[in-house]
């Protein structure tokens, strides 16, 4: 309730506005009187103050600092009875509501102040019983509306016909999830205007009306808003309006067709967090090989899209870790999430597969989507991918890998979540999608090895230095250490001359003579050379082991650098 609401009280009939009439607007949730000096320290926001002046009648300049910090405190107005104690109020403390915007009234000598305090309490909570039952009332108008199987647009239509102003409900990106029929392509546009700053105004709103800029082609000043939250935040309902401050109905009942499609949003997310439950869990049973029934796979399978005449492409997708804890395979598991922190570890798989599902569908995939652990899991029907390298004039690899390579630059880009991507052979029946799956971990872990982010990797079986790349660090240093032994202590120039001539004969398959001339060499050079490095490593070049454990330093020394 606001102060001009509450000046045709009989006891206030006589009394005046004398200054801070544009506060007029403040809401009123209490009235207080006051009569000790020390008030400053109960003053509370959105409290009217009543008062006879007799505290602060021998110090009328106290006045000016009560007005002060009550503007400050966010109070609603002070009601000062005059000819009594006070004379008049003087007119610095006027100029200072007048700044201010901060309701001065001035009472009559026949207020009664406790009679007034009783009426204004009265008319407060009878203002206050309205609302709650005007807000009962709308709760039940928007669940009948639901109750009778109707949709979100209908609340919409009907809450925008309550308000007189167009409304929309959006998602948590701000995009349009329904609108009502009122919300034409001019508001479109003024979304898409100011989508650069509306979603910290958003985030950060502790009023549900903020000021829109200036347009000639929306003629509202502000935009009304309510978060719509289930477990996690859902998005907005927004509406347009011209009025300022907004009247309290019309809050009440934005607010409550809120509560209302957050109910409905709900239980929309339950009902959908189940069915992809069981999906999940299916799809994860049959890539862990626990399904061994062909036809309950295959009739299982019918209902998501999988079809036995096909083959498939697994691909696996996962969020990339940081570069520094990624030093050796040792310390990562694909089982374990990344983002493992408490509650939202949940919501976090929720977000990463919607955004991995939008952006397979704006890459024109056909594909069957589903999570798998910290991992988002897509099968790709072989043939579409066939058909449209075919248009394409393209192998279907490159094709898929150039797709794929697009989806993780837009979500990084766009969304900055950072993912990587394995790719398995093609999974002629349904029976090798197991297989498949495996490969495609394997694929991720390959590029892994590398110290890779954001990389499409291809399984293929692997080479010996895939092999070594899952070893620790810390052991391939120390194979070297011991393989070269004091040949790595010599001076920078002797070390590299003869390191050159152990790899070069090495890799003339221990022939001396296509190794001196490949190094431009005398032949005695070499054997020198060669001698040498038996000496200083303790090990015979002669001996096929040895000769095997020279090659794998060498290699491990390439992968470490």
């Amino acid at each position: 309730m606001k102060i001009s609401d509450l000046l045709d009280i009989p006891m206030l009939a006589s009394s005046r506005v004398t200054a801070g009439r544009e506060g007029l607007y403040r809401s009123v949730y209490s009235v207080n009187m006051m009569d000790s000096p020390d008030i400053f320290e109960y003053l509370k926001p959105n409290e009217l103050l009543l008062t006879t002046g007799y505290a602060i009648k021998d110090k009328p300049e106290i006045l000016t600092q009560l007005v002060t910090r009550m503007a400050e405190l966010g109070c609603a107005g002070l009601g000062i009875k005059t000819k009594r104690y006070l004379d008049h109020i003087p007119e610095e403390v006027k100029e200072a509501a007048d700044r201010l915007q901060f309701p001065l009234l001035e009472l009559s000598l026949d207020c009664a102040l406790s009679e007034a305090l009783h009426q204004l309490l009265a008319r407060i909570m009878e203002s206050r019983t309205e609302e709650m039952r005007y807000a009962l009332e709308s709760h039940r108008y928007f669940s009948d509306i639901l109750l009778e199987g109707k949709s979100l647009q209908t609340i919409l239509e009907e809450l925008a016909r309550l308000l007189s102003y167009p409304v929309l409900l959006v998602n948590r990106s701000l995009e349009p999830f329904a609108t009502s029929s009122g919300f034409g392509t001019a508001y479109s546009s003024l979304l898409q205007n100011i989508s650069n700053w509306l979603p910290s105004i958003l985030h950060e709103a502790r009023s549900p009306s903020i000021p829109l800029p200036p347009s000639s082609a929306v003629p509202f000043s502000y935009l009304l808003q309510y978060p719509i939250q289930t477990d996690q935040s859902q998005g907005y309902l927004l509406s347009f309006t011209n009025q300022y401050p907004v009247s309290t109905l019309s809050l009440l009942t934005l607010e409550q067709a809120a509560n209302v499609i957050s109910f409905d949003l709900l239980k929309r997310q339950a009902v959908k967090e189940r069915s992809r439950r069981y999906k999940n869990d299916f799809f994860g049973d049959l890539v862990d090989g626990l399904i061994s029934d062909k036809q309950d796979l295959i009739h299982r399978g019918r209902r998501y899209g999988l079809s036995e005449q096909r083959s498939y492409y697994c691909v696996v997708l996962k969020k990339d870790a940081p570069l520094r804890s990624r030093n050796s395979f040792s310390s990562y598991s694909p089982m374990l999430p990344n983002d493992s922190i408490g509650g939202r570890t949940a919501s976090m798989k929720e977000d990463l597969y919607e955004l991995v599902k939008g952006e397979a569908k704006a890459s024109d995939f056909s594909f069957i989507l589903f999570s798998k652990n910290d991992a988002v899991v897509m099968l790709l029907p072989v043939h579409t991918l066939e058909e449209a390298a075919l248009d394409e004039h393209q192998l279907p690899e490159r094709l898929l890998a150039s797709r794929l390579q697009q989806m993780i630059h837009s979500l990084w880009s766009q969304h900055e979540v950072s993912l990587s991507v394995g790719v398995s052979n093609t999974a002629d029946e349904l029976s090798q999608l197991p297989r498949a799956y495996q490969e495609a971990l394997d694929a991720l872990q390959t590029g892994l090895h590398s110290q890779q982010q954001r990389y499409v990797q291809f399984y293929h079986v692997k080479e010996l230095s895939d092999l070594l790349r899952m070893l620790p660090q810390e052991d391939l240093q120390e194979f070297i250490k011991e393989t070269f032994a004091h040949l790595l202590f010599l001076e920078d120039k002797e070390r590299g001359e003869l390191l050159k001539t152990l790899r070069s004969f090495l890799d003339n398959h221990c022939h001396i003579a296509d190794t001196a001339k490949q190094l431009y060499l005398h032949r005695n050079t070499v054997i020198y050379r060669l001698d040498k490095c038996e000496q200083l490593t303790g090990r015979s070049l002669r001996l096929p082991a040895n000769s095997l454990r020279f090659r794998a330093a060498f290699l491990m020394e390439e992968l470490l650098n």
